[in-house]
C-alpha cells in the first residue's frame, strides 16, 4: 500500500507539459500496482480464512465480478405523467430522491375505507410487564456487526454493555407503556436504496428497494412485542390455517405442500382443479395505518399493543441514502415499514381478511405475506372459470379486499392453472379463458410460486433442472476461493459445502 501511495503521489505530481510517453507509462505503474495490492489483498484473506469468514467467502463467490463502483444509481428514465411523449431523465441526486420516494412511500389514499360503526369483539387481556429476562432474550440474539442506525449506537455496544444497561432499559420499556407515549427520535430513521438482484435495467425505480435503518433501542423492544403478539395468535388461533408467512414454524415448504395436498386430494377425488395466482402491487408500502389498526381491533389484539402499532407508525420521518447522498426528512403518512422486526406480522393481520373471504365450499387460498392464490376444486373446468371470476369480483371478494385495503393486483402478472390428472385424456377443445377487469387472464403451464416452480401435472421437471443448473454454478464458483498452491484450506471448503450448498440442492426436495 506504501508503494502505491507513492505511485499515486509521483502521478499527481507530473507537470502539466509532461510528454503523451511519460504519461503512458506512469499511468500503466500505477494500474499494474493497483492489480496487484488487489491480488496480494485477495491472497492474504484466502491464506487467513477462518470459520467466521466463511459467510464473507461465501457472499464473494455469489456476487458477479467487476467493479462495486456500478452500483451507484445511473440516470433514471421514467415516463412523463400524463404524457405519451420521449421519457423523462432524471440524472441530479434530489431528482432522483424525488422519484424514489414517490416509488417507496405512495401517498395516502383519500379515503381509507375503514367500516363505521363496527361492532369489535373484546380484545384479549393486556400483557403482564416486560421482564429483564426478556431484554436480555432480545438483545442476545441481535446481529453484532449490523450496520449502525441513526442514534449510531452499534448492537455489539448492548451486549456488551447489558449488565450496565439492562435496568435502564426495563424502566424505559415499561414506561412507554405504562405513560402510553413513544419517543419522537425512534420515529426517525434512514433508507439505504439498494438494487434488486438480477434486474435487466437498473435505469428504472422499481429495480431499487428501500432498506431501514431504525433506532436500536426500538428495535429491542418491538421484537418483545412481536414475540408476545406471535404468542397470542398463535394460542388464540386468530389466523387461517393457510396463512404460513409471518408465524414462527411456518416456512415455505408448508404453504407449497399444502397446495400440492389440495390438487392431489382433488386427483383422488377424479376432479380437476383451478389455481389462480394472485400478485399485489406494492404490498407493503401501500398499507394504510388507519385500516390496518381497524383490523387489529377486529382480530382481538391487546388495547396495549394495538396502541403501541399506533404509536409506531405515526409520525414517522426518514431520510433517503444512495450514493453519496442524503435527503432531507421525509414524512411517512402509510406504510408498513420493511426492517421493523413487526412488519412481517403486521401485513399477515391487515391482509388475512383476503383468506377469511374464501370460507365457502369448494374455495380454498393459501397465503404467504403478499403472495396468495385461489384454489377451486370441481368435476369438469367448465363452470370453475366463471366460479373463480365470482369470486373475485362478488361483494366482499377478492377485488372488494384489493379497494378497502388499497391493494391493488396488478392484472398483467395474474395467472391462472389447470392441473387435470395425469389419467384424464387431453381434451380436444381449449380451456375456458379467465376475464378479470376486461383483461384475459394468462394461462400458464408452470408458475415460480415462492422460488418454487410448480407445474400443472406436478412432474417438478422443470423445478429440477433449475435447481441443477443452480447447484452445478454454484459449485463450479468455489474454483474462485480454491488452487492447487493457495486457497481457503479444504476443511472450511468442506463446511462451506455442507452449509450451503447441500441446503440448495436439497431445497424442495421433500415435495
Amino acid at each position: 500500500m506504501k508503494k502505491l501511495s507513492r505511485l499515486a503521489y509521483k502521478f499527481r505530481a507530473l507537470p502539466d507539459h509532461a510528454s503523451h510517453t511519460e504519461l503512458h507509462k506512469a499511468r500503466n505503474m500505477y494500474g499494474e500496482a493497483i492489480v496487484k495490492a488487489k491480488r496480494g489483498h485477495w491472497e492474504e484473506f484466502l491464506e487467513n480464512a477462518a470459520e467466521q469468514d466463511l459467510w464473507t467467502a461465501n457472499k464473494y463467490f455469489k456476487e458477479p465480478t467487476g467493479d462495486g463502483g456500478k452500483s451507484r444509481i445511473p440516470t433514471l428514465k421514467v415516463p412523463r405523467e400524463g404524457k405519451d411523449g420521449p421519457i423523462m431523465e432524471i440524472n441530479t441526486n434530489e431528482g432522483k430522491a424525488k422519484i424514489l420516494v414517490q416509488k417507496f412511500f405512495p401517498e395516502k389514499p383519500e379515503c381509507s375505507r375503514v367500516p363505521e360503526n363496527y361492532n369489535y369483539p373484546e380484545p384479549l387481556p393486556s400483557p403482564p410487564p416486560i421482564t429483564p429476562e426478556q431484554i436480555e432474550h432480545q438483545i442476545r440474539r441481535l446481529s453484532p456487526y449490523k450496520v449502525s442506525s441513526p442514534d449510531e449506537i452499534p448492537n455489539m455496544v448492548l451486549q456488551k454493555c447489558l449488565e450496565h444497561l439492562l435496568e435502564y432499559l426495563l424502566h424505559l420499556f415499561r414506561g412507554v407503556f405504562a405513560l402510553r407515549t413513544y419517543y419522537a427520535g425512534w420515529q426517525e430513521f434512514t433508507t439505504a436504496v439498494l438494487r434488486k438482484p438480477d434486474k435487466p435495467s437498473y435505469e428504472v425505480p422499481k429495480a431499487y428497494c428501500p432498506i431501514a435503518l431504525l433506532c436500536t433501542i426500538p428495535k429491542v423492544l418491538t421484537a418483545i412485542v412481536v414475540e408476545s403478539v406471535s404468542h397470542l395468535v398463535e394460542k388464540n388461533a386468530l389466523l387461517p390455517g393457510t396463512h404460513f408467512g409471518g408465524q414462527p414454524g411456518c416456512t415455505t415448504m408448508d404453504a407449497i405442500h399444502y397446495l400440492v395436498g389440495k390438487v392431489k386430494s382433488a386427483w383422488g377425488k377424479k376432479k380437476v382443479t383451478l389455481v389462480l395466482f394472485l400478485d399485489v402491487k406494492g404490498a407493503f408500502p401501500n398499507a394504510v395505518t388507519d385500516r390496518l389498526i381497524h383490523n387489529l381491533r377486529k382480530w382481538q389484539i391487546p388495547t396495549a399493543y394495538m396502541k403501541f402499532v399506533e404509536w409506531l407508525l405515526k409520525g414517522r420521518k426518514t431520510k433517503l441514502k444512495f450514493d453519496d447522498f442524503i435527503s432531507d426528512f421525509i414524512n411517512i403518512m402509510n406504510r408498513i415499514g420493511q426492517g421493523n422486526p413487526l412488519s412481517m406480522l403486521l401485513y399477515v393481520l391487515y391482509n388475512v381478511d383476503l383468506l377469511e373471504a374464501l370460507r365457502r365450499l369448494d374455495e380454498d387460498a393459501i397465503g404467504y405475506m403478499d403472495d396468495a392464490l385461489v384454489i377451486a376444486t370441481a368435476k369438469m373446468l367448465k363452470g370453475m372459470t366463471q366460479a373463480l371470476k365470482n369470486f373475485m369480483e362478488r361483494r366482499n371478494g377478492g377485488f372488494d379486499w384489493a379497494q378497502d385495503h388499497n391493494s391493488n393486483f396488478e392484472i398483467s402478472k395474474v395467472a391462472i392453472m389447470h392441473c387435470q390428472p395425469r389419467a384424464r385424456k387431453p381434451s380436444d377443445h381449449p380451456n375456458p379463458v379467465l376475464q378479470l377487469r376486461g383483461r384475459v387472464i394468462k394461462e400458464v403451464e408452470s408458475y415460480k410460486y415462492l422460488g418454487v416452480h410448480i407445474d400443472s401435472q406436478l412432474r417438478w421437471r422443470i423445478q429440477e433442472n433449475g435447481v441443477i443448473a443452480k447447484v452445478t454454478a454454484y459449485i463450479l464458483m468455489f474454483r474462485r476461493l480454491t488452487c492447487t498452491k493457495l486457497g481457503i484450506r479444504p476443511r472450511l471448503m468442506w463446511l462451506l459445502y455442507v452449509l450451503v450448498v447441500i441446503p440448495k440442492m436439497t431445497y424442495t426436495l421433500d415435495v
